[in-house]
């Protein structure tokens, strides 16, 4: 808000201390008729808001308001010092905003982005065995690493524990033994948009077929793919899937990530428009003439 944005739903259970699903919806300026806005959400919300949800809101806002400041300079001083800690670990690397090239103030310096890819491992390995063996919870992982959060409800027993963790970790994957043998594409590459030859909705609604993933390459998808994290769509209906993208969700699929929105959530087959006669096949013709050009 403080950037000038209108309006922001801020979601108060991950920094603050609201119950999950708790979100603000923040208006200001003279841009934004608030008591529109209010008429809006009250048109489209249940009658029976789940209470203690909004009683958490209210909590976390007052906290906030009478020790906010301090809770928060404390809990960037440890998130600063569990960066530094584990930044000098062999075999880690922890993004920061010199690294990304942005001023401190633009950088979120509560989450702890870890890559592991110098340990050998993927971060879906990593989050399992911090899991299992440390009762560490990161928030998410991925091919190259694990991001954990550090909130308010955070001591320096709790980042101790997890720096002694990567440090074990650090220790067992010693430079002999330490191998890179996850090499993988970099996400940025296969979630870009690819060549649409259908709108979303004429695949969508379009007789369709399951086929296995990797035969999938030339043929139009038919249902939104979203290997999480990170939650954006590598595949849309309607976009001729590439060969690179099969590759990127064989990767992901196999090595752990969660898939939404797929009707197989193995991705073992993907849904692509069926081929057969019937109202699809003029549309058919169209697309096959544009997955061809896409090859």
């Amino acid at each position: 808000m403080a950037s000038g944005a209108d309006g922001a739903v801020t979601s108060a259970h991950k920094l603050l201390s609201g119950l999950s699903q708790g979100a603000l919806l923040n208006v200001r300026g003279t841009r934004v008729d608030a008591d529109r806005v209010g008429t809006a959400v009250h048109m489209g919300q249940t009658t029976s808001p789940l209470l203690p949800i909004l009683a958490s809101l209210d909590g976390c806002r007052r906290q906030m308001a009478l020790g906010g400041e301090a809770m928060l300079g404390r809990t960037i001083a440890l998130a600063t010092s569990a960066r530094r800690r584990l930044d000098a670990l062999v075999g880690l690397a922890v993004l920061d905003a010199d690294k990304l090239g942005l001023p401190s103030s633009r950088y979120d310096v509560t989450r702890l982005v870890v890559d592991v890819r110098g340990l050998g491992m993927t971060g879906f390995e990593v989050e399992a065995t911090l899991r299992g063996r440390f009762s560490v919870a990161p928030e998410m992982s991925d091919l190259s690493g694990v991001v954990c959060l550090v909130t308010i409800g955070d001591s320096a027993a709790t980042v101790d524990r997890l720096v002694g963790a990567f440090e074990v970790l650090a220790d067992e994957r010693t430079p002999w033994t330490r191998v890179r043998s996850h090499s993988h594409r970099s996400a940025g590459c296969v979630i870009a948009p690819g060549h649409q030859a259908l709108t979303p909705r004429e695949a969508f609604f379009a007789r369709s077929l399951a086929v296995p993933l990797w035969q999938a390459t030339g043929e139009v998808c038919a249902e939104l793919v979203v290997p999480y994290p990170p939650g954006i769509p590598v595949l849309a209906p309607g976009e001729v899937i590439s060969e690179e993208k099969v590759s990127y969700l064989a990767q992901v699929a196999t090595r752990g990530a969660a898939i939404r929105g797929a009707a197989d959530a193995s991705l073992s087959t993907v849904r692509v428009i069926d081929p057969g006669p019937g109202p699809t096949e003029a549309p058919r013709r169209i697309l096959r003439s544009v997955a061809l050009e896409s090859r």
